[in-house]
């Protein structure tokens, strides 16, 4: 098997089509529904159900049909994944951290996705709220700074400067006051919001 190539699917606005009852469909149904898919469910299959479907997930405990799903919805160009088979899927989904913007994806490949758990609930351990209040604060610098200061290496030199400062500390200990002033120490006063 080829290596697999990680991206985030802007899903928005786009039919997915969530096959199969259980745990495991209600888990990718919600998902979907979280990222603003328009998201249609049923238990079971019939292909006109694929009509203008951006991607189809097969997640019942019978796989007796995902040969017949996955090559209806390839012939279609419609993205498939039929859970836990891997030979029916050109997608695999990844055990996920979040915080706010901040979006860490993990993949054994399918070949151990317990291990990708236990490295998700390590991580979500060790990244807390604090990333994503600097990510927000990133969002709010990002265009200021575009602005203030042109030159994309001087740019570069700050945002490492603001990444490797304290600021994470500051965001995680509540001290908003203690962020301000590593702002201000580290960028123009011009680039201040």
């Amino acid at each position: 098997m080829a290596e697999g190539y990680p991206i985030i699917l802007d899903v928005e606005g786009k039919k997915c089509l969530v096959l199969g009852s259980g745990r495991e469909a209600d888990e990718k149904s919600a998902a979907l529904a979280r990222a603003g898919a328009v998201l249609h469910r049923r238990a079971e299959y019939d292909s006109a159900d694929l009509d203008s479907c951006f991607a189809v997930i097969s997640a019942g405990p019978d796989r007796s049909r995902n040969p017949e799903i996955f090559a209806e919805a390839e012939r279609r160009g419609i993205l498939v994944c039929c859970v836990d088979d891997p030979p029916h899927c050109r997608f695999t989904f990844a055990s996920v951290v979040r915080q706010g913007e901040l979006v860490i994806a993990i993949s054994t490949g399918g070949a151990c996705p317990a291990l990708a758990v236990r490295i998700r609930e390590k991580l979500e351990r060790e990244l807390g709220p604090e990333y994503a209040e600097f990510l927000k604060l990133a969002r709010r610098l990002r265009g200021r700074l575009a602005e203030t200061v042109p030159d994309f290496q001087e740019r570069r030199k700050l945002w490492y400067a603001l990444v490797d400062s304290e600021i994470l500390d500051h965001y995680r200990s509540g001290d908003e006051e203690a962020v301000n002033r590593d702002l201000a120490s580290i960028l123009p006063p011009d680039a201040l919001i």
